[in-house]
């Protein structure tokens, strides 16, 4: 017997929702649960996909077989008695089913150019959230990240417009995944990389796998193995390449920071990304003290705590801020 995939249930799902929707005895509870339904990010890309297709068909509407099969799944979907509400439900599904293949095979043959509805998580400072797409990739968006995806046909298109996201990309050689970030794309084929976008610069770290960058201005080309780093920024003719430790850089997406023989400075940088109460090097001579270990996200005591027990360090608070200083 054949098995729907997933994905199909869930088109199935938006497509019998949005003839509910429409349907002049829909009840403000159906409504409720039809929010909670698409608050999955699945759903909610299945729902705009399905809302595209009706608007991209709207000029179809006069054809009679589109309308007399419109008005059924109307009719079946307005149940008069609750008694019928199941069996009509399953004819509703059916109808609703036979008609969004009938315009889907319409669109796609008549209107091709159909624009890729496109769906954006956001993540507040403070808050991480991981997110599975209906191509099977998962995304990891770290503190205050606005990301847009858009799935189409030939391609899987996102643009991250700040923040950071860890991407574990499904295999499809016949949709390029690509990301857009500060005037620069990267391209990956089933791999694992992360994307920083930030006010001065754009880092791109591949952790596994292969991606490839491109700047169109500078027209720039790069091709990145597991533990490299790319940095790049408009202000910046270049972009410039290092070498890194891929458990190390992509940490903060387990909620812990790692480091291993990482800078002061540049440990308390990331330290300081996630904590309200800032350490800061009071000391220019501690800034390149090597240092390794690991600590949750925004626990600013513990590492002071480690810092002072561990190196010859003093801290010290000052206007909500720890201050620190090389021990006499």
């Amino acid at each position: 017997m054949h098995q729907k995939s997933p994905t199909s249930e869930i088109t199935n799902a938006a497509e019998r929702w949005y003839a509910r929707l429409k349907a002049p005895d829909c009840t403000a509870t159906e409504r409720l649960e039809f929010q909670r339904w698409r608050a999955t990010p699945e759903h909610a890309e299945a729902y705009a996909r399905t809302e595209l297709l009706w608007q991209s068909v709207g000029k179809l509407a006069g054809r009679p077989d589109l309308d007399q099969l419109s008005r059924q799944i109307l009719a079946d979907t307005a149940s008069p008695s609750r008694v019928h509400r199941r069996r009509l439900a399953i004819a509703a599904s059916v109808a609703a089913a036979s008609l969004f293949a009938m315009l889907g095979g319409i669109a796609y043959l008549g209107l091709p150019h159909r624009e890729t509805p496109v769906v954006a998580y956001t993540t507040k400072p403070g808050e991480r959230s991981t997110v599975k797409l209906a191509d099977g990739s998962q995304l990891v968006l770290n503190y205050a990240t606005e990301l847009d995806v858009a799935l189409g046909k030939d391609t899987r298109r996102l643009t991250l417009r700040k923040g950071q996201a860890l991407f574990t990309v499904a295999h499809d050689a016949m949709r390029p995944f690509k990301v857009d970030a500060g005037g620069a794309e990267v391209t990956a084929l089933g791999t694992r990389f992360e994307v920083r976008s930030e006010a001065e610069h754009v880092t791109v770290t591949l952790l596994e796998g292969r991606v490839t960058v491109d700047r169109a201005a500078p027209r720039e080309h790069a091709e990145l193995q597991p533990g490299d780093q790319l940095r790049f920024a408009e202000r910046l003719p270049r972009m410039t390449r290092r070498t890194v430790d891929p458990e190390v850089v992509s940490s903060w997406s387990t909620g812990r920071l790692r480091f291993r023989s990482t800078p002061l400075a540049e440990a308390l940088d990331e330290v300081n990304r996630y904590s309200i109460k800032q350490i800061r090097i009071a000391d220019p001579t501690l800034t390149s003290i090597p240092i390794s270990g690991t600590c949750e996200v925004g626990d600013t005591a513990s590492v002071t705590g480690a810092l002072t027990a561990l190196l010859p360090i003093d801290a010290a608070e000052k206007d909500g801020e720890v201050l620190l200083r090389r021990r006499d």
